[in-house]
């Protein structure tokens, strides 16, 4: 039914061929929010998930020289323009000019729209192993410099 409280729907499973925009006229993926900091630009969930099983995988490399990869990397803190609302993250223009594949760019070639933070996961994990490779060497040099 609906009401001044809008639409519910309980017990339901809802198909939606396309898109679904949820407080914007303007649906470019399967959800969209409003580009908002307030609550209507965001998911609360316990979880997300993503597909990523090898079946859905060809050609799958290694990270090659991820701690390099993550040094070019800026974070940044930052208030938001729309609420003031202080907050941390990257500029995704930036990030484009490192991991390009993570950055989805608007029409203008000069601005992106949004980036997919969840992909640098993995840079962070092999650049932590790179680094504890190299701790390890250092650590048994001085072990043996200690004798």
């Amino acid at each position: 039914g609906s009401g001044t409280s809008g639409l519910i729907l309980s017990g339901s499973a809802i198909h939606i061929d396309k898109f679904l925009s949820i407080g914007t006229r303007e649906a470019t993926h399967a959800i969209t929010l409003p580009d908002t900091s307030n609550a209507s630009g965001k998911v609360k969930a316990n979880a997300f998930v993503s597909y990523s099983s090898i079946r859905y995988k060809k050609d799958v490399q290694p990270l090659e020289s991820a701690v390099g990869t993550i040094s070019k990397l800026q974070g940044v803190s930052y208030n938001w323009k729309d609420t003031g609302k202080k907050d941390f993250g990257f500029i995704a223009e930036d990030v484009g000019k490192v991991i390009p594949e993570i950055v989805e760019w608007s029409q203008d070639p000069q601005y992106a729209n949004t980036m997919d933070y969840t992909r640098i996961i993995s840079f962070l994990v092999e650049a932590v192993k790179e680094q504890q490779k190299k701790i390890d060497i250092l650590t048994e040099r001085l072990d043996k410099i200690d004798v």
